[in-house]
């Protein structure tokens, strides 16, 4: 079991573990990508997407990309852009 990170994302104290992100998302169905997304199992999930699915409550309109970032990053994940096809 990996160790649970703090953090604090529109106002809101939570804390969040790569096993718990795991989980949460297990079932839950990707959205598609516009520009960031991490890989958590077999998946690509925006980024904004996992934290919000990670977090009961937490809206995505509440928070930033960036925020979605850093947390995802700590807590183990590697965040990527999406390359963009030739003609974007």
């Amino acid at each position: 079991m990996s160790h649970k990170e703090h953090f604090t994302v529109a106002g809101r104290k939570f804390a969040l573990d790569k096993e718990r992100v795991e989980g949460r998302l297990k079932t839950i169905k990707p959205q598609p990508i516009d520009l960031v997304y991490v890989h958590v199992g077999q998946k690509d999930f925006p980024v904004k997407q996992a934290l919000a699915e990670s977090v009961p409550g937490l809206i995505k309109s509440q928070f930033t990309t960036q925020d979605a970032v850093r947390v995802m990053g700590k807590v183990g994940f590697d965040p990527k852009e999406k390359k963009k096809k030739k003609d974007e």
